[in-house]
């Protein structure tokens, strides 16, 4: 079975916090790939380590087009070259051909260059297309690109180590995407990148970047990472992340320091015009604006540079961080106001792919969710818990603008309880425990839940701390506990067993084949390929119980992925982690590793 590259760590919209191994270490995404151009050193790579970068991208045509940079990567290998330990990606030339209309490589001739020198992340020469091309010349880029990804797929095994991204072209037009998308998906690259669609993306047209996107990342795997180049301002960081791309590559950061342009997670500013610089990194704490401007220009740039590299690998930093809360949302509803087109793209994103995007979208979270703006209501956890809110009874109500009329029983449930919303505060009235259990119910599992409290006693436990409802017990046995930070049933055994005899199948189910089934009986995580079959309605975060192929339980645990995602990840990834099991565990060194 060949070795996972890509991990999903954590969840937030349709991003991944994620762990992408490579032969020189492993990345935390998402992450800023920021570029070196070896024939405009303004930065070195050992100097963006020191300012905190994962990983570099550098051009290899350029390397291979050198004769004195191409023979010391070769001896020497990349990251010597580079001087730097990292995680090292290269460019095939793909930008030189879209800028000079050709490059002088074979494609499989530059490929073979950047495995030999060493590369930790490589690419097909691709054809990146501008939107103002007409279909034939699309049609023409499309072909050349796909037979470079067949080139490559028929000397794969010879390139083992270096991980490769194939990236689909079309420009704008969409079944030249869709069918570019689909062959190199059958291709089954390591990585996969999307384009910026080029001229667009300077006019600042994020819509056409956003269609783009989300044309290919519906096609490709989804277990895959998925790269999009050419993406380099801080303030679109937190949007395209939130879309679901894993990583970045840009040289903005540098000409924009050519320019004299200060950067911002919330904009651009030209040196000129500052009194004052708005950030505390080394370069802003040793100079003042006017100073800067009447330093030499070469320190002027070098120092611009550093400045915009700093605030790059800061805001991919918060932007993890936010994944990782689960605020990302709330973050790109403030970035995006940073200039009326990415809120406009933002608009486009949520009326246009809402459906994908809450195939993504964690069922629960940590944190509240604060209104934002108007476009709050549009976003997936809002649309998901509107059309769950409908299967959920309840005779006492309170009123909130994003949900409308709410039964008082999900007063403490996420999303309901722990919504912000201007002008209205918490409900006067406290649900009673029953009102509580049974709209819990309807709402996670679905009103055929309900059938466990028939002719049952019924008893909530509350917190001696802070008096909110914790254990949920029927006829005196465990039921379970609601989960303090969202309201929501985590269930146990007993429970679990009791749900099974009322809930269709496969209603909050995740079967597993029967050759696995006594593994996980014994509490070893659901693998993906022990994964028969999976309720649609599972989503990442979603509590589950597992069962084997006659329904019989074999434990409960949260899903990782969602139930669109199960059958394009690896094998090997997790897809439930396991929290209780019907068998005691087994002696690790009795463990049957062949499953």
């Amino acid at each position: 079975m060949p070795e996972i590259v890509f991990r999903v760590r954590a969840r937030d919209a349709s991003a991944r916090l994620g762990e992408l191994r490579t032969k020189s270490g492993t990345l935390k995404t998402p992450v800023f790939f920021p570029v070196f151009n070896p024939n405009k050193p303004y930065l070195s790579p050992r100097e963006m380590s020191e300012i905190g970068a994962q990983t570099v991208m550098t051009n290899a045509y350029i390397i291979y087009r050198t004769p004195r940079l191409r023979e010391r990567a070769l001896e020497e290998g990349i990251h010597s070259l580079l001087g730097f330990d990292g995680v090292v990606a290269t460019d095939s030339g793909a930008y030189q051909m879209y800028r000079y209309g050709d490059i002088e490589v074979a494609n499989l001739e530059i490929i073979r260059f950047q495995h030999e020198i060493g590369s930790d992340i490589g690419s097909i020469v691709d054809v990146p297309m501008a939107d103002d091309i007409d279909r034939q010349t699309a049609e023409k880029g499309v072909e050349i690109t796909l037979r470079h990804a067949r080139e490559w797929r028929e000397v794969r095994d010879s390139l083992r180590g270096t991980l490769w991204i194939g990236t689909p072209q079309g420009s704008v037009y969409g079944d030249l995407v869709e069918r570019a998308s689909k062959e190199m998906a059958s291709l089954d690259f390591d990585y996969y990148g999307v384009g910026s669609i080029k001229k667009s993306l300077e006019a600042y047209d994020y819509v056409t970047q956003v269609d783009h996107f989300l044309t290919v990342r519906r096609l490709i795997p989804r277990g895959k990472p998925v790269h999009f180049w050419g993406i380099g301002h801080p303030s679109t960081f937190a949007l395209f992340a939130a879309m679901g791309a894993d990583s970045f590559d840009s040289a903005a950061y540098a000409l924009f320091a050519e320019d004299g342009r200060y950067m911002t997670p919330l904009g651009t500013m030209e040196l000129s015009d500052m009194e004052e610089f708005p950030c505390s990194c080394p370069v802003c704490r040793s100079y003042t604006p006017r100073e800067l401007m009447s330093a030499p220009r070469s320190e002027r740039v070098r120092a611009l540079a550093a400045h915009n590299l700093h605030v790059s690998i800061q805001e991919m930093k918060l932007v993890r961080e936010a994944i990782r809360g689960g605020w990302l949302w709330e973050l790109v509803q403030e970035r995006v106001r940073a200039h009326p087109r990415l809120l406009e793209a933002l608009l486009r994103l949520l009326e246009r792919y809402g459906d994908y995007l809450e195939e993504n979208e964690p069922f629960s979270k940590r944190s509240g969710l604060f209104y934002s703006g108007p476009e709050t209501a549009m976003r997936p956890e809002i649309r998901r818990a509107l059309r769950l809110l409908e299967r959920v009874k309840g005779d006492r109500t309170y009123e909130n603008p994003l949900f409308g009329r709410i039964p008082l029983g999900l007063r403490y449930t996420y999303p309901f309880g722990h919504v912000m919303t201007p002008g209205f505060g918490e409900p006067l009235e406290e649900p009673t425990d029953l009102e509580i259990v049974e709209a819990v119910l309807s709402y996670q599992f679905g009103p055929e839940a309900l059938s466990v409290l028939e002719g049952r006693e019924l008893a909530v436990l509350r917190s001696k701390r802070t008096g909110m409802p914790r254990d949920i017990l029927i006829d005196g046995e465990r039921f379970g506990f609601l989960r303090p930070y969202d309201g929501l049933v985590v269930l146990s055994l007993d429970g679990a067993r009791k749900l099974l005899e009322c809930l269709p199948r496969p209603s909050s189910r995740v079967v597993v084949y029967d050759r696995y089934a006594e593994t996980v009986a014994r509490g070893t995580s659901v693998f993906v390929r022990f994964v028969r079959d999976v309720d649609p309605a599972v989503r990442p975060g979603s509590e589950v119980i597992v069962v084997d192929e006659s329904d019989g339980l074999l434990a409960t645990g949260r899903a990782i992925l969602s139930a669109a995602e199960v059958k394009e990840f690896p094998d090997s990834h997790v897809f439930v982690r396991v929290r209780h099991h019907v068998l005691p565990r087994q002696n690790p060194s009795t463990i049957d590793r062949s499953t």
